[in-house]
Formats: C-alpha cells, structure tokens, sequence
C-alpha cells in the first residue's frame, strides 16, 4: 500500500468538505499546519481538542504521529510560537519531542465549526446523554426531555459523563425541560422562551448578558426556573473530535484513526 502524506491527508479533508458545503478558506489563520509538515509519511491519525503534551505522547505511543488538533497547541490562538518561547523549558520539551518522534500538528477550528452538524454540539449532545430525536429542529442545538429538576439533570450529566468538575448555576429545585446546547465559548442566550437550562462550555460570570451565570443568579432569585451547567470549554468540545475522528475514517482508511483525550483541565480536591 502506497504511503499516505499529511499533506494528502489535509486535501482529501478538504475535498470532503467542499462537497459537504464548506469549501476551504487559506484565509484561516487557525486552520493549518501547527508542527511539522505536508510532507511527512503518516503513521496513524489522532483527534484531540488541543494540543497537549499529555496528548501528544498518548498519540506517539499508539503509533499515531499525525494529531489533529480542534484549538491551539501553543498556549495562545494564533499558536504564536515566538509567545511560546517565553517559556522555554516547557516549549522546548514539546518541540523536542515532536521533533524527535515525528509528530505532525493540523489543527481545525473555523471548518469544523462550519460544518453541519457542528460536531461540538453534536458530540456534546451525545455525551451529555440528550437523544437526537428530541431536537426541536435539525441544528437547533435545542431539546425536550421529561421535566425533572435543574438539580436532578446535573447529576445525571455528571454521571452520564463521569467529570467531577461541572459547576451548576440556579435553583437546584427548578422545574426544566427545555435543554439548549452550547460548545466552547458559543453559548446560547438563556433567557430566551424555549429554554430552562443551557448545557455549555464556559462563560463569564459577569458581561454575558442573557448567557451569563449572573442573570440566571437573579432569575433564580426571582423564582424564575433557568439553569446553567458548566461542563468546561475542553469537556464541551473534546466529544466532537470524536465525531471528527469517525469522520476521518472513510476518508483515509489507509491508516488508523483514533480520538486521544487531551487530558482532564480540572480536578476537585
């Protein structure tokens, strides 16, 4: 079987979504190459939410040398590496070892939020256990479930998704039903009609608006049933590199593909 280059890898991404609707935009300054090159043979492909060093080791030690990242690897947005070396011991460590076990970094960001579905809500869906059938419209990222309670949903969410570290805004005791998801930093306004409770990434406490943990403190307090359960921006967007991952099978099936966590970002002590 003939080898399989990164670069190869990235063209027939992009093929696949152009005619999936989203033609490629080189205007990206996210979505590109991160470490290494187009050239390098692949060994096997993993996804993962960022790229950390935790993850990146997982990956080589799979024999998986091509990561697929959805945010940066390089502590900032822009993976500008001149800001990484600030910090040259630990920049340093993760060059070297990318250097030294061939590692290639491409990251997808603005595509994969392109697409439709939106693997981060999809994921997200799946793995805070809301059945697809409930959608009230096809990538509404809005669902109806029995009515339970603000406190009873979040334990079932923690226990669905085994994280210690979701946060819980509003009266446990309210009454909801109608779930909107958000992914990362893409929260839905909680105020709106059709929606007791957001299940999202991360916000502000303070400056949202209507999707800031501060307004759903005072419906709270004025007896408003709204709720917000925080599972964290990488906890949010991590499952939809699983999608990313079952995506990229077809497409390549010359190698393996497998979604690697990045790693868990917090712990309660």
């Amino acid at each position: 079987m003939a080898e399989l280059s990164a670069g190869e890898v990235v063209n027939r991404m992009k093929a696949v979504l152009a005619v999936q609707g989203v033609p490629w935009s080189d205007a990206s300054t996210r979505d590109r190459f991160k470490f290494g090159g187009p050239d390098t043979v692949v060994t096997g492909i993993a996804t993962t939410f960022m790229g950390t060093l935790e993850a990146i080791t997982k990956a080589s030690a799979l024999g998986l040398n091509l990561i697929i990242t959805h945010e940066d690897t390089y502590w900032n947005d822009a993976d500008n590496t001149l800001i990484a070396e600030a910090d040259p011991l630990v920049y340093k460590t993760k060059i070297d070892f990318m250097t030294k076990h061939n590692i290639v970094i491409f990251r997808n960001h603005d595509h994969m939020h392109r697409q439709r579905p939106d693997f981060t809500f999809s994921g997200t869906a799946r793995e805070v256990g809301l059945d697809p059938m409930t959608e009230t419209a096809p990538n509404s990222h809005r669902f109806v479930i029995p009515e339970t309670t603000l406190g009873e949903l979040a334990a079932r969410v923690k226990k669905i998704r085994g994280d210690d570290a979701i946060r819980v805004v509003g009266d446990p005791s309210a009454k909801v039903r109608r779930v909107a998801t958000g992914a990362g930093m893409a929260t839905p306004a909680v105020n709106s009609a059709d929606v007791d409770v957001v299940i999202g990434g991360e916000q502000r406490e303070i400056e949202g608006t209507f999707d800031s943990p501060e307004y759903v403190m005072d419906a709270a307090t004025l007896g408003i049933p709204k709720g917000w359960i925080v599972i964290g921006h990488n906890m949010s967007e991590e499952s939809g590199m699983q999608e990313m991952a079952e995506w990229l099978r077809p497409i390549v099936p010359e190698v393996k593909v497998q979604h690697v966590r990045a790693g868990i970002v917090y712990w309660v002590p």
